[in-house]
């Protein structure tokens, strides 16, 4: 596309870059913090990150990741190392209160070095005004403000790609500093210590783009034409590499060495191999019903809806980008493009053919990629018929976007929580209005900047960015609330309901039991288990696959929890929980049951002696999930005064 180096736009955002860089990161700490206050978890996986961090404060150990007193093999450390500082500070106050805003300035921090991260990498590719207007585009964008106030992996991680991607190119551009060597060594190694092997994609994009710049070379060496497809030459991709084999190999063992050292050293402190762990959550994620080919790229529909709809506001100019981008290849080789391109391909490729489980989030690390390549047709492509006629169809699927949102949550009477789940909100849509209207603004403000303003894109961008976060708080206030039995909207969150109910009649000598499921299910009731104890100690839930007779004996009598936990668990020493239940001395019980265990068990409860049977006292109550949906829960204990 044609960058013009020293335009107008390009002069004044050069001049005041280190003013308007400041501005830009101020703008997104601000727009990435908003939101983090709540008191409740957006969705399944962030109570997960809360609670193994807030166990590795209380037991000190920081290589081996738990959760609830079992391993937690998932995901490799990173993310909780980020999080330890900040949940220490929770710390010092007992963890009381809401500590969730603090828990969740590691992902804020991480999303605003990426936007810093998309600044400088555009800077590099197409100039100042690129790179901050592409920083601004992608704080702006629905995915990303999302993400950003989600305590888990995936702003880390793409953290820590977008950074190694910065490196990577410079070395594609020919600094062959050592600096940029140990940088991108640096940011691989973080990258694969956040979630494995999947760091290498970008490195992998790199040399894809290395090897078809190498072919390319030949070709036009030769006399020879050349396009994108005929540098795809075999011989010459591996002669390229070959060539590069040093920074590869450097930046391949850097992401390496860290990742299988700190494996062996949680084995050492934990007694827990974690490597299985984490290679069967990978075949976990990878598995696929299917090997054709055909058959997995049929499903590239979700990443489609994240290219055009997730990344609103601006999806609707991903088809000018894409023409763009084909035009200025076919006119002539240009090696930025080709990176670009190249590292979306890696990604696009192994997220189709590789992954079982198709998500949004997925997408996170090409998000700055996206921001960068779409801000640089808006501000730097020629200003022809073809420009002028894919704006217009951009800015109309914007407005189409908006549109469609407003009304699908009018007519649902929900709202979206985290991109995935819905939440009703039709009784108290008195809330609903002001971000229905703020969205209708947000409708009009654009239809003004976008009619006949191809010609001024930067104020495009600036001012549709601006407009789309003043619709925030009138979403934020929508959203559901949490703050006591009896205070909530629309109906009690599950795991502080759950907690809040069970420490009124009992205490931190209370042992908490339930299925396993229960807690994959709900794993927020463990992270509030803290409302429980007032004395600052970690508390452990002890979940049981045991038959409904040994189940209710434990509720009987809790003191043989620990027998039973090693009867199911032979190395039962090596877990915290079990420490935790042979020390304890537990004065009473509490057995949580979702619907399918309450099912399961009630037949053996009705067949106990009436005598027995009227003992157990058994709460029913309709709460709302963590998938935001509505769930009854059982409440089962014991209670030996009704025999006086």
């Amino acid at each position: 596309m044609d960058n013009t180096p020293e335009s107008g736009l390009n002069g004044f955002c050069r001049k005041n870059w280190a003013l308007l860089l400041g501005m830009l990161l101020l703008f997104s700490a601000v727009v990435s913090f908003y939101g983090t206050w709540l008191n409740y978890f957006y969705d399944i996986d962030e109570p997960k990150y809360a609670r193994a961090v807030y166990e590795m404060i209380h037991s000190g150990n920081l290589l081996a990741p738990m959760f609830d007193g079992m391993p937690r093999m998932e995901k490799p450390p990173l993310t909780y190392w980020v999080m330890y500082p900040f949940a220490w500070l929770a710390s010092l106050d007992g963890f009381s209160g809401n500590i969730l805003s603090l828990l969740r300035l590691p992902t804020v921090i991480c999303s605003v070095l990426m936007v810093l991260g998309t600044s400088m990498t555009g800077r590099k590719l197409f100039g100042p005004a690129t790179g901050l207007l592409a920083g601004m585009i992608l704080q702006s964008s629905v995915l990303f403000k999302f993400m950003a106030v989600m305590m888990k992996v995936d702003v880390v991680f793409a953290c820590c790609v977008t950074w190694a991607t910065y490196f990577y190119l410079q070395r594609y551009l020919g600094d062959k500093s050592a600096k940029v060597a140990v940088g991108g060594a640096v940011l691989t190694a973080l990258g694969v210590l956040a979630k494995g092997p999947f760091a290498f994609l970008p490195l992998a994009g790199y040399a894809l783009a290395v090897g078809i710049r190498h072919n390319v070379n030949m070709k036009n060496e030769s006399g020879e034409s050349s396009s994108f497809v005929s540098a795809m030459n075999i011989k010459g991709l591996v002669a390229a590499k070959w060539a590069d084999r040093n920074i590869l190999l450097l930046w391949f063992t850097a992401g390496c060495v860290p990742f299988f050292l700190w494996l062996y050293v949680a084995w050492l402190s934990s007694g827990f191999d974690y490597t299985q762990g984490l290679v069967g959550q990978f075949f976990h994620n990878t598995a696929s019903t299917s090997s054709k080919v055909t058959d997995k790229l049929s499903h590239l529909d979700p990443y489609f809806d994240t290219l055009t709809v997730i990344f609103f506001p601006w999806g609707g100019y991903v088809f000018g980008t894409v023409y763009g981008i084909w035009r200025s290849i076919r006119e002539k080789f240009n090696e930025k493009y080709v990176f670009m391109a190249c590292l979306f391909l890696v990604y696009l490729i192994i997220f189709t053919l590789l992954f079982k489980l198709k998500s949004n989030r997925y997408m996170l690390p090409i998000l700055p990629l996206l921001s960068i390549l779409v801000c640089d047709w808006l501000v730097n492509a020629k200003r022809d018929k073809a420009y002028r006629t894919l704006f217009e169809m951009g800015f109309v699927w914007i407005l189409s976007m908006a549109a469609m949102l407003g009304y699908r949550s009018f007519k649902s009477m929900s709202v979206s929580v985290n991109l995935a789940d819905r939440v009703p909100v039709g009784q108290y849509m008195d809330l609903m209005l002001p971000f229905f209207i703020a969205l209708g603004g947000f409708f009009l403000v654009m239809l003004i900047v976008s009619i006949k303003q191809s010609q001024r894109p930067a104020v495009h961008i600036v001012v549709g960015s601006l407009a789309i976060t003043v619709v925030m708080p009138f979403y934020y206030k929508a959203l559901p609330s949490y703050a006591s039995l009896t205070v909530n909207r629309p109906i009690p969150i599950l795991a502080q309901a759950v907690t809040d109910r069970i420490a009124e009649f009992s205490n931190s000598d209370t042992l908490v039991i339930h299925r396993p499921f229960f807690i994959k299910t709900f794993p927020d009731v463990a992270y509030y288990l803290k409302k429980l104890d007032k004395d600052g100690n970690c508390m452990y839930s002890l979940g049981s696959g045991a038959r409904a007779g040994d189940l209710l004996q434990v509720l009987a009598t809790p003191q043989i929890a620990a027998e039973l936990f090693k009867k199911e668990h032979p190395d039962a020493e090596k877990y915290p929980v079990y420490q935790y239940l042979k020390n304890k001395k537990f004065k009473n019980a509490v057995l949580l049951l979702s619907s399918v265990d309450y099912y399961t068990i009630k037949p053996f409860m009705d067949s106990l002696p009436p005598m027995i049977k009227s003992l157990i006292e058994i709460e029913e109550r309709e709460l709302l999930t963590i998938k935001w949906l509505k769930e009854k829960i059982f409440i089962v204990r014991f209670n030996p005064g009704k025999m006086k």
